[in-house]
């Protein structure tokens, strides 16, 4: 059977996943913020002292603690970035398209830059449901898309707006089944206009999103330059610490 949680913090927002195959006896956890790690090992150990085996950061985030290092130190899981991360600690790099599987869950990692140049999102996959493994029933979106909006750019880097743009078009051509959820809701300062609402599908965001729907890559990126938002000043010290690794 395969095991999935949402946990969304008390403030800003943040969403951590936790997943995983009972079978295999391993679990996925992604986004892990820095005061949730408590939560989520007491949570393991309810599902039956499952294994945190998969550490993952969907990118460098830059609104609050990331947990993976303090999460590595309880659990001794690998912890796993984008080969574009410029983290100063021991971890996985892996690289677009790159699969892990764990008994009857798998993983696809799309990089989905644009937001920041290491973004990824997350497919997810159930043997159970599909027993070809080609059809995922959702994606992790990270900091890309939102429910109701998309990722901010000022943390983004050379050419984040083309980059975002090629981003969400890949989710775009994802079937309009497939779920997605995000690292954050409503209360983020990671976009504007995120909805309240913890989950969707791409088909959803294809019709109500704003600027997800704008199919034209220059009416897009003139439309995303025109969203001015402040950039917090806590950004940049949260950004040094997670390069760092803060146990």
């Amino acid at each position: 059977m395969m095991i999935f949680r949402q946990i969304i913090s008390k403030s800003g927002g943040c969403a951590t996943y936790i997943f995983g195959c009972t079978q295999a006896g391993e679990l996925f956890v992604v986004d892990p913020r820095y005061e949730m790690v408590d939560e989520i090992v007491r949570l393991a150990q309810d599902l039956g002292n499952m294994k945190i085996a998969y550490i993952i950061d969907t990118h460098t985030h830059a609104d609050h603690l990331s947990g993976v290092k303090k999460l590595q130190a309880l659990t001794n899981a690998n912890i796993y970035y984008h080969e574009e991360s410029q983290v100063k600690f021991k971890v996985e790099r892996i690289k677009d398209g790159e699969e892990i599987k764990a008994g009857n869950v798998k993983i696809k990692v799309i990089h989905t830059p644009g937001h920041t140049p290491d973004s990824i999102s997350v497919l997810v996959y159930d043997k159970r449901r599909d027993d070809s493994w080609n059809e995922p029933w959702a994606v992790l979106t990270g900091d890309t898309l939102f429910v109701g909006g998309v990722g901010r750019i000022d943390i983004g880097g050379e050419n984040a707006e083309e980059n975002l743009y090629y981003s969400l078009a890949k989710l775009k051509g994802l079937p309009d089944y497939v779920e997605i959820y995000p690292t954050h809701t409503a209360g983020s300062v990671c976009g504007v206009g995120i909805s309240g609402k913890p989950s969707s599908t791409i088909g959803f965001e294809k019709r109500f999103n704003t600027l997800f729907r704008i199919n034209e890559k220059d009416e897009f990126i003139n439309r995303v330059r025109e969203v001015k938002i402040s950039k917090p000043k806590e950004f940049d010290e949260y950004i040094r610490k997670n390069l760092e690794g803060v146990i």
